[in-house]
């Protein structure tokens, strides 16, 4: 263990020791921060939005299911175990995240609210019935205009991603509920989150409001870092797993790697 990771995963750990309601934030990935190039981004915000779903809906899933193919094989690292374990000590009271791949279920955090919803299913949005992303490949794969359909009698509506897509109001209830658990958090943390899109930018203020004292850990800063009580400029992964060797606990090895 590095002795810049050592000494403020001793202070990390003692605060979660003291701390009743731990409320933590996770971004969109655990570790390094992935950069997207502008030319990148903008064919995301152009292909993978509401409107292309609407507009072009053949066009939409020749981009959009390719890269759903590709979160889904991600596998859980180091980190979402470690968080995974720290749950399952009751060391971390509620656990907000923006990733939309599930890897933090599959490794083991049992409840976890997903502000972004996930990228692993979709839905009809007239009846309700939710496929998984394996099924919607085989839709797609037999319809003539590369479009999914709903399949149950009667209702043929085209499907949609869970997950919300670019341009596109976040899931209220999933809003709703992280605020709420903002507001009852004695202690804040935020993993390798950026913050740089509303509502979830506005999050970290609703503790801070009521002087629970913020940590921040991850490579980018933060508008929030100068009112954090502990800035740790590192990936999330390496002090979480030096977190949970100071406090004398191991991942859980029934967790999915």
């Amino acid at each position: 263990m590095s002795t810049e990771i050592a000494s403020p995963a001793a202070r990390l750990g003692e605060r979660l020791a003291a701390a009743e309601r731990t409320v933590l934030l996770s971004g969109q990935h655990m570790g390094p921060a992935e950069r997207l190039e502008a030319e990148v981004r903008g064919v995301w915000a152009e292909r993978a939005s509401l409107e292309n779903l609407l507009t072009r809906p053949g066009d939409f899933w020749d981009f959009y299911l390719p890269v759903a193919e590709r979160i889904a094989a991600r596998r859980p690292g180091p980190g979402h175990r470690a968080l995974a374990r720290l749950e399952a000590a009751g060391l971390v009271w509620a656990h907000v995240t923006q990733s939309v791949d599930r890897l933090h279920q599959r490794a083991g955090s049992p409840e976890v609210v997903e502000v972004y919803g996930n990228a692993l299913s979709a839905r009809c949005e007239r009846c309700g019935e939710r496929y998984g992303l394996g099924e919607v490949a085989d839709l797609v794969a037999a319809a003539a205009d590369g479009v999914p359909r709903c399949t149950t009698p009667g209702c043929g509506y085209p499907l949609r991603p869970s997950g919300t897509l670019w341009n596109e109001p976040l899931p209220p209830e999933a809003v709703s509920r992280a605020w709420e658990l903002g507001g009852q958090a004695d202690l804040f943390v935020i993993l390798d989150s950026e913050l740089r899109t509303a509502p979830m930018s506005l999050l970290p203020s609703v503790p801070l409001a009521r002087g629970v004292p913020l940590i921040m850990v991850g490579e980018v800063a933060t508008q929030y870092d100068r009112y954090a009580a502990m800035v740790v400029r590192s990936p999330s992964p390496p002090v979480l797993e030096a977190v949970l060797a100071r406090l004398g606990l191991e991942p859980d090895p029934g967790a999915e790697g």
